[in-house]
């Protein structure tokens, strides 16, 4: 299956809370990766182990993710790299 990648920035907790609460309500595989760490997006250690304020990658398995990247979109990068 195809791959959908976009950079997201998570600034504190609350944020990494309110993320993972977002991307669980979607069927999707969701992975987050910094450097060589890659963690399950709805997975609430693992992505505060990932740290706070870093450009990280978020991969979804899924031809078509318009609704969840909706839905997560205040954590999307632009191309600058600051949160939208």
């Amino acid at each position: 299956g195809k791959m959908i990648s976009k950079n997201i920035i998570l600034k504190n907790q609350k944020q990494v809370m309110e993320f993972v609460d977002t991307v669980v309500q979607y069927p999707y595989a969701v992975e987050v990766s910094l450097g060589r760490e890659t963690m399950d997006a709805k997975s609430v250690l693992g992505m505060l182990a990932l740290g706070f304020n870093r450009v990280m990658s978020m991969n979804i398995q899924a031809d078509n993710a318009d609704d969840l990247l909706d839905a997560v979109s205040q954590f999307l990068c632009t191309q600058f790299g600051q949160a939208v």
